[in-house]
């Protein structure tokens, strides 16, 4: 037996977990070693270097944008804008790592509330693994600083904001209830301060969290509310900035088909649904015990706590989660771009993850099949372990293998920083570029273009030369 087929077999046996987080992480993390500032990076870091902090986000709140936090941090948290040009690995190592952190805060937050009998780790490692192979555009979402604090961060702050809330519902001291609060208050400052869709996510569930309260413990709506006041007022500041009608104007106006863009939206959310829900019911039903758990629905009429309510409650609530996602973009500008699929897509992953543990609770079919594939610890590790390496075969986390052994990865990082070495340094008007040699599979792309010239004029500002050309 070869040592690479022994160390595959022990860490299977042992702890699936450990297996299943190194395969995911590792070429994540070697991805960052080669990552660049590109695009909007160096259109952010060029305003900031020359109108400087605080009229900078005054411009792009009145000119562009209400995503205060999201600008504030493209500006300001980003080395580009001090002249650092090599310093682009550090944000998506940071996000990385935050990610996990907050998903584990977030999912041993719900183990321990409600009494799972599962492994932590395992479960870390499933969700994590789930998120970061499927989510769409992960290089864009990660490794772009103008998207990864545009989405991938206020997703960060969604997983705590939602363990938060749950231990905030859940406490009986009533100084640790105001401490959460204060916590929670926080997190949503910084989460709708990033995008307009995960806005209208937040605004939804903190209006869920209310009714629930009036049908359950009425004393948490002394907390709730102002919550849900607080959200109220920054989506406004948010939603009705100028700089959101001023690039509004740059789209092409909407036709004001109802039917059809709801049409157009249903479907595309149905087409992405049929990839994410099997795949997710499959790694929940792999997990050991996922089924045993302390969770009751006390505070519901009978009948919707039922089996067949629960189901029906659950696809209303998915199709929903998928209109309210893709409608808003295609109807104002008849285009979504798959990074902005971020919010739709851990909303999706939620929202399903709870209904299912809800129906396992209350299926004797699906619990006794939760229980038949992970009936052995050893044999469960083993298949898990192997389904995870299926799942990402042409994936986000087979296509960073491939980045990284191909030398894909390495070629485009070389090949941009030696570009960026000569735009500093030249001092000829006109400078041409080559095409890019090795284009990677998840690392994202903004060079200069012959017909569409958006990426040469942000290099020509931030690198003060007339003119950039592509040979």
């Amino acid at each position: 037996m070869s040592p690479l087929i022994n160390v595959f077999r022990k860490l299977s046996t042992a702890n699936p977990a450990w297996f299943i987080l190194a395969f995911t992480l590792l070429p994540l993390f070697g991805l960052c070693v080669y990552n660049v500032p590109i695009g909007d990076d160096l259109w952010y870091a060029e305003a900031f270097r020359t109108h400087g902090l605080i009229q900078t986000q005054q411009l792009w709140y009145q000119q562009w944008s209400g995503r205060y936090m999201a600008t504030f941090l493209i500006s300001t948290v980003n080395p580009s804008s001090y002249g650092y040009l090599n310093l682009a690995f550090l944000h998506p190592l940071i996000l990385l790592l935050a990610t996990a952190a907050s998903m584990r805060f977030l999912l041993n937050t719900v183990i321990n509330q409600f009494n799972f009998d599962v492994n932590k780790w395992l479960v870390l490692s499933v969700f994590l693994f789930f998120y970061l192979n499927y989510v769409p555009d992960l290089g864009e979402s990660f490794y772009w600083m103008a998207g990864a604090y545009t989405y991938q961060l206020p997703v960060i702050f969604l997983f705590l904001y939602l363990g938060i809330i749950l231990r905030l519902l859940r406490s009986d001291s009533v100084p640790t209830k105001v401490l959460y609060s204060v916590l929670a208050a926080i997190a949503l400052f910084i989460i709708i301060g990033s995008n307009e869709l995960i806005v209208v996510y937040v605004c939804a569930l903190n209006f869920i969290l209310m009714v629930l309260s009036v049908l359950g413990n009425r004393q948490n709506l002394w907390y709730v509310l102002p919550i849900l006041v607080i959200t109220g007022i920054l989506s406004y500041f948010m939603i009705f900035a100028d700089g959101n009608f001023a690039r509004a104007e740059l789209f092409e106006k909407p036709s004001f088909h109802i039917l059809k863009t709801s049409f157009n939206a249903l479907a595309r959310g149905g087409f992405v649904l049929v990839f994410w829900i099997p795949t997710l019911l499959l790694m929940l039903l792999c997990i050991p015990g996922i089924n045993r758990n302390s969770i009751e629905l006390n505070f519901l009429p009978g009948r919707f706590s039922k089996l067949p309510s629960l189901i029906l409650i659950g696809i209303i609530v998915l199709i929903g989660v998928i209109f309210i996602g893709f409608f808003p973009s295609l109807y104002t500008t008849k285009w979504i771009p798959q990074r902005a699929y971020t919010p739709i897509f851990v909303t999706v992953t939620i929202v399903f993850s709870t209904f299912v543990v809800l129906i396992l609770k209350r299926s004797h079919g699906l619990s006794k099949l939760n229980e038949s594939i992970s009936s052995s610890v050893k044999l469960s590790g083993i298949f898990l372990v192997i389904l995870i390496m299926a799942l990402s075969h042409n994936s986000n986390i087979m296509n960073a293998y491939v980045d990284l052994t191909s030398g894909k990865a390495s070629s485009y990082h070389n090949q941009v920083i030696t570009t960026y070495k000569q735009l500093q340094t030249t001092d000829r008007d006109t400078i041409y570029v080559n095409e890019i040699a090795k284009k990677p599979l998840i690392l994202p792309i903004r060079w200069p273009e012959n017909h569409n010239k958006l990426a040469n004029n942000i290099w020509e500002e931030y690198f003060d030369v007339k003119h950039i050309e592509l040979k």
